[in-house]
Order: C-alpha cells, then sequence, then structure tokens
C-alpha cells in the first residue's frame, strides 16, 4: 500500500528465542546469526546525581503527534532474496514468540506518552494481543509490557526503552502482524547559547541516562564482519587517532558546548555524501531496510550516508568523552517552516536524523540534550565559524516540532535478531525459526491536534504570502 505520507521498508527477518520475557543487554549481536546466550552481570551501580531539566534549551510550539507502526511478516516459499517468485505460502509454526520495538522515552525536542500507546499483535489478521502496555503478561492473557531498564538495573543504551509481546503457546501462521500507534509531543528547540557555552566539563560521574550512551552499540562500537558474517568488536583505531589528531589530544581543553560543534564541523569537512542509506529491491523499490558501514569504516573511507555521518559523529563525540546518542526520527509534515521560508521533505527525507548531546551543569544539577542537525549544517558553511557565537542547526532548529523520534538504535540493543538490512526492531522464536520470511514495515504520522499560530503550514495565517 502506497500513502504519501508514510515510509515502508521490506526486509527479511527471523530469530530464535533467547529469554521469555524481558530481554537482556547484550554487548554484540547481529541481524541474520543467532544470538549468544548470555547472562546479564551483576555489578556495584553508580552513585548517580540526581538532575533535573536545565535552562539552556527552550521548548516552545508544542505540537501533538500519533507516530504509526505497521510490522507485516509473511511466510513464503519461492523467494529470490527478498523478493517473492511466487505466492506459495508454507506456514511458520512456533511455541513461542518475542518481538521488540524500540520507544524513545524523550529526546531533545520530544517526550513519549507511554501510558497512551496502543498495539495490536495479529495472528492471520485475528487480535492476539492488543491494548495499552501492562504491567504483567500470562501465557492465558497475554499482554504488551515496556521495559526502561536491562535485568541488572542499568537503563539500556542510550536510554531507549524496548516495548515486548510475548506469545507462549503453539501455534501455526500464515501471517503477523505488529500495529502501534505512539503518542508523542514534538516542540521546536533553541538554544542559549551564550549560556551553553560556558558549561564546563563534569569532575563526578554524568547523570545516569547520559552514562548510558556509553555502553556499547551496533554499528558505533561493533558490527558484522563481511568476510566472516560473526559479530566482532570494530578495530577503533581510525577513531582514536581521528579524534586525537582534530583535538591535538585534549579535547577538554575546550567546553562541551564548544566540543560538539567543532566536532561537527570537522566530521561534516571529513565525509561526502555518496548514497542515500537506504538498501532498495531491484524490484518492488521498497527500502529493505538501512544500509549500515559502522563508524570507523565509514571514516576511514570518508564517503557514506547521512546515517553513516551520524554514526560517526557519535562514535567521535564519544572518544572525545561527550555523552551522544544518533535519533532516527520521522518528518512528521512534508512542509515545515525553516526561519521565513517553507521546506518541502521528499519523500525520501521523511526518515531524519540528527544527533544530540548531553549538556550537563554539575553546579546546577541540570541537563539538557542539545540537537544537532548535522545534516542541515552542511548547507550553512564550508568553513569553521566562530565556535564563540551561535550556529544555525545546532539547538535552533525551526521544523523539529515537526519530527517525531523512532529510535536511538538502528537494531535493537538486546537478544533479538533480523534477516537482512536493520530497521530498528527484532524478534525471537522458538522452537525453530523460519527459514524465510516475507516483511514489510509501514512508518507514518499524523497531528494529533493542530493548536492555531503554531507555524504549521495549516496555519493559513503564518503561510508566506506570494
Amino acid at each position: 500500500m502506497r500513502r504519501v505520507s508514510s515510509l515502508c521498508v521490506l526486509l527479511a527477518s527471523a530469530g530464535s528465542v533467547a529469554s521469555a520475557q524481558q530481554p537482556a543487554q547484550q554487548p554484540a549481536q547481529q541481524p541474520a546469526q543467532q544470538p549468544m546466550q548470555e547472562q546479564v552481570p551483576a555489578r556495584v551501580r553508580p552513585d548517580y546525581p540526581k538532575v533535573t531539566e536545565g535552562p539552556y534549551i527552550e521548548k516552545t510550539l508544542p505540537k501533538e503527534w500519533i507516530l504509526k507502526i505497521t510490522l507485516d511478516i509473511l511466510s513464503e516459499q519461492g523467494f529470490t532474496g527478498v523478493v517473492p517468485t511466487n505466492q506459495s505460502r508454507q506456514p511458520f509454526q512456533f511455541e513461542q514468540m518475542v518481538m521488540v520495538w524500540p520507544f524513545v522515552n524523550s529526546a531533545a525536542n520530544s517526550q513519549l506518552k507511554p501510558g497512551q500507546i496502543q498495539s495490536w499483535l495479529r495472528f492471520n489478521a485475528h487480535d492476539v494481543i492488543s491494548g495499552p502496555f501492562a504491567k504483567e503478561t500470562t501465557p492465558d492473557n497475554p499482554r504488551p509490557m515496556l521495559f526502561k531498564k536491562m535485568a541488572n538495573e542499568d537503563l539500556y543504551p542510550a536510554g531507549v526503552h524496548l516495548g515486548v509481546w510475548t506469545w507462549e503457546k503453539p501455534v501455526t501462521v500464515n501471517a503477523v502482524q505488529l500495529q502501534i500507534d505512539i503518542p508523542s509531543t514534538s516542540w521546536r528547540t533553541k538554544i542559549d547559547d551564550a549560556g551553553s557555552l560556558n558549561v564546563q566539563w563534569p569532575k563526578g560521574p554524568w547523570p545516569e541516562e547520559a552514562s548510558a550512551c556509553f555502553q556499547p552499540e551496533m554499528y558505533v562500537d561493533y558490527g558484522v564482519d563481511p568476510r566472516t558474517a560473526e559479530i566482532k568488536m570494530y578495530d577503533r583505531k581510525v577513531i582514536i587517532d581521528t579524534v586525537k589528531a582534530w583535538t591535538k589530544g585534549n579535547p577538554k581543553e575546550i567546553t562541551p558546548a564548544r566540543l560538539a560543534k567543532f566536532l561537527a564541523f570537522q566530521v561534516n569537512s571529513a565525509m561526502r555524501v555518496t548514497k542515500q542509506g537506504f538498501n532498495l529491491s531491484p524490484r518492488t523499490h521498497f527500502m529493505e531496510g538501512l544500509d549500515m558501514q559502522g563508524a570507523p569504516g565509514a571514516l576511514k573511507s570518508g564517503i557514506g550516508s547521512m546515517i553513516d555521518i551520524g554514526t560517526v559523529l557519535v562514535s567521535v563525540m564519544r572518544e572525545a568523552g561527550l555523552p551522544a546518542r544518533l535519533v532516527y526520527a520521522y518528518q512528521g509534515e512534508q512542509h515545515s517552516r525553516d526561519g521565513l521560508y517553507l521546506r518541502t521533505w521528499t519523500q525520501e527525507e521523511r526518515l531524519r536524523t540528527w544527533v544530540e548531546y548531553c549538556l550537563y551543569d554539575e553546579d546546577k544539577k541540570t541537563v539538557n540534550w542539545v540537537p544537532i542537525d548535522y545534516g542541515m549544517l552542511r548547507t550553512t558553511s564550508s568553513a569553521m565559524q566562530d565556535l564563540n557565537k551561535p550556529w544555525r542547526y545546532v539547538g535552533d532548529i525551526n521544523f523539529i516540532g515537526d519530527m517525531i523520534p523512532i529510535a536511538f538504535q538502528a537494531f535493537p540493543p538486546t537478544t533479538v535478531m533480523s534477516y537482512g538490512s536493520p530497521a530498528f526492531w527484532g524478534w525471537n522464536m522458538k522452537p525453530g525459526i523460519p527459514s524465510i520470511t516475507y516483511q514489510s514495515i509501514a512508518i507514518s504520522a499524523s497531528p494529533a491536534q493542530i493548536s492555531p499560530g503554531d507555524g504549521s503550514p495549516s496555519d493559513t495565517a503564518q503561510r508566506p504570502k506570494r
């Protein structure tokens, strides 16, 4: 089905169950291979500082959104790659299935409404699990659940939350569908640039959510070896050496806000955009998923997609000691206001990414996440701007209120699998995996409400005069 406001992804995926209900963090995983069975080790938790939201990012013009996710999985025979050569279906059988979808509870521009999320898991078009998230699930009364922390009470990487749908009865099906309606609020952001520049590096530990950004992540710290198809930690020497060369071995010589601008410019200057970041099916022209290089390989080659540039920027910021995360988002409005001008986003551009870093004022015990639209930043200047002055698209992003976060990672940071390209979600099955599946993911968004004077194109009073 084609919709002007939706993003469709086509991929093939399969997996086997690693845990009954709560997924456990695993430092290395890959789509297309059996995940290792691993217990989360117990450890002494740091004494994280208690913080409140800081004064350095002002949020204005709230917009209410409903992000819609539809995941369809069909069992098929006769595939060539991801393209079906016939419609002969071979039902797949399982005794247990665990499906995982990530949720961004909060980002620099947004706040999730977890209590209002609705979801429907369907087998052969019949609802089997539905409704909002519950506190528990049983085989006789299966309910969706939302996990905010791992078994050892650590946050998941970057602070992402994981929605889990568990089915624990034998079943034979031809089709599985997961539909999720995700309500959230997005704001326009404006930074107090002068104030942010005075925030110093913390002497003690970072807050808990910022510390979670240093946990290993796929495509940033590890990935799939293309020669052996094994999961391996990346050789990060190119990241380490590059950061050392750029900062002369002393990244903390300047304040975090100045360093973030500096590194964003350096990464943009070091890399060229040569691809769109999606894998397309040659016959259907749908997206198969995200085309990911991995941060070290992308920096070494100097070419890649906007997503690759984002992973590099996150990697070098973290290497410099600055907590950072890549935000995958959906552009809710195809036409959005950028200052005095109306910007039109193509269908391919509506899957957006930005990087946000943690601005932690240790003296005031406050935190702000500062968004950097590094893609739009590339359009402003080819020369280094004054680090002591405001930069357009660093903190100040007029149209960020039209963007709804989807995930912090291309692949869930837990023990799940998917064949093909990563596309945010994963699943596990027991006792065996389906040999071939045909799947599609559609992502769309609609305004829950539009207030007069919010600056959106729907507000005729705000449209530019011709």
